[in-house]
């Protein structure tokens, strides 16, 4: 049969189809914010009502639990521990990017024996456990005396990262030779090309990886345990939560999620800002010649 005979029934397909793709991706969303949901309304409630796995609904919401949080009787205010999570974070964030961009621009432009080999020891080592290397590595911050400090976690962001280096080395192999070569007749060095050429054209992929090193340092809970220790006043806000549900406040576990929520909603924030740059880094990959 005809479908031109018929030129109604194709749209109203095209429009249930629309429709049915809607509630999917609704469905989806609704899903995945009910965890979210469910861990602001337990920060609002009381012990009691908290226990009451049944009660979803705080009877009065109780503000006074970010209060508990953010100034508590005994121990840090909760600033404090905010300013060390922004503090490794963003140094952490800075050195991936910075250290990353530089080897990645090695291996995509510049010459130089063994570079295939080199790569591909980078390539292998994405694929050692971190439990692998946890020792080695406490060993070395144990002589270095860093142990109980905040080194361990904002040193080695600057010595680059495998997964950093591989995705930011593909989009500068995207980017055409012939300006790298316009730039030598012109006397540019190496470093300059970098710089002056690269760099501007690399603003969303190396955001995209600054996202991705935000959201991977920001709950870090494993590493800042082991090399922070006990002294509380380096403790980022993942290590104070969990103060929550092992020390004083170990019956309270409504300050736990209130600490859930502060620890979140940053990250939330930032990904809507950033998402613009994150699809486009996504759905572009360089410059085409």
């Amino acid at each position: 049969m005809n479908s031109h005979a018929y030129p109604g029934r194709s749209g109203r397909n095209r429009s249930f189809f629309s429709i049915l793709n809607a509630v999917i991706l609704l469905a989806g969303a609704a899903t995945m914010l009910l965890p979210f949901v469910w861990m602001i309304l337990a920060s609002l409630k009381t012990n009691g009502e908290f226990l009451n796995t049944f009660k979803w609904f705080p009877e009065t919401p109780r503000w006074d639990n970010y209060e508990k949080l953010l100034f508590p009787d005994k121990g840090h205010p909760f600033l404090l521990y905010f300013y060390n999570t922004v503090k490794v974070t963003g140094l952490a964030m800075i050195g991936t990017v910075l250290s990353c961009s530089l080897v990645a621009f090695a291996f995509a432009r510049i010459p130089f024996p063994g570079k295939s080999f080199i790569f591909g020891f980078a390539v292998i080592s994405m694929f050692l456990p971190s439990q692998v290397t946890m020792i080695p590595q406490f060993m070395i911050f144990r002589n270095l005396g860093w142990i109980g400090s905040h080194y361990p976690l904002i040193v080695p962001p600057f010595l680059a990262t495998a997964f950093g280096i591989i995705l930011l080395r593909q989009f500068f192999r995207s980017i055409p030779k012939e300006m790298d070569e316009a730039a030598k007749i012109d006397g540019a060095g190496w470093f300059k090309i970098y710089s002056r050429i690269h760099l501007p054209l690399m603003i969303s992929p190396m955001l995209t990886l600054g996202i991705l090193t935000l959201q991977e340092k920001w709950g870090e809970i494993l590493y800042p345990m082991i090399f922070i220790g006990k002294d509380s006043s380096l403790w980022t806000m993942v290590l104070r939560i969990r103060d929550i549900s092992t020390g004083q406040y170990n019956q309270s576990p409504e300050l736990e999620m209130a600490g859930n929520v502060l620890l979140v909603l940053p990250i939330i924030v930032l990904f809507i800002v950033a998402q613009p740059y994150f699809v486009k880094s996504i759905s572009t990959s360089g410059v085409k010649g």
